[in-house]
């Protein structure tokens, strides 16, 4: 199933771009900023490029006192299954994945979704892979529910593959104009319809 380019543009999703100074600081913006806000809105799946992205993404958020489970493709079936039920359940709110759930995966209870890493095609890591982008924003929204977007962003790579995805999809991304500032998050959310 192919999907237009103009499908992106969901009325109901606002997609951000926040700089982040490095790795670090990904951490403490999706702890102080996002899941700090994230609690008010609804639940939030954070997508990873690899599974060491997700441990060790799991391990931090779980060292601040968040609860978090983490699905990933070295699970076992079994195992899989029930972290989705528990968050599709609502058990959970916060769900950190590779692109295990970019696809097929609809949980109307999900307004967040953060690209902690954005998706690249594997045979050309220097390109970002549209579709799986395009699945990722998807998962937040669902049935005409609001939601929001935030791709981190780090380094000169990350900026380029945003730019790729803005000019593949014609669209521009807002920006998000401090990671530091509380009250732009709020904004952001706010203009999301969800605060």
């Amino acid at each position: 199933m192919f999907v237009k380019k103009e499908e992106l543009s969901l009325d109901s999703v606002k997609q951000y771009k926040v700089q982040c100074p490095d790795e670090l600081s990904k951490v403490m913006v999706i702890k102080d900023k996002i899941l700090e806000l994230g609690q008010k809105v609804g639940q939030t799946i954070i997508f990873v490029r690899t599974r060491n992205s997700a441990s060790m993404l799991h391990k931090s958020l779980v060292d601040y006192g968040y609860e978090v489970t983490t699905i990933q493709g070295a699970l076992k079936q079994e195992d899989r299954d029930k972290i989705i039920k528990e968050f599709k359940e609502g058990l959970t709110q916060v769900l950190i994945s590779t692109d295990l759930l970019a696809r097929g995966f609809d949980q109307s209870q999900v307004n967040l979704v953060v690209n902690y890493d954005l998706p690249v095609r594997h045979e050309s890591p220097s390109e970002p892979d549209h579709e799986v982008y395009l699945h990722r924003i998807g998962r937040a929204g669902r049935f005409g529910r609001k939601g929001a977007i935030f791709n981190l962003l780090c380094d000169d790579q990350d900026n380029m593959l945003m730019s790729k995805i803005e000019n593949h999809f014609n669209s521009q991304v807002t920006e998000i104009a401090s990671w530091k500032s509380e009250e732009d998050f709020e904004n952001a959310l706010k203009k999301a319809g969800l605060l």
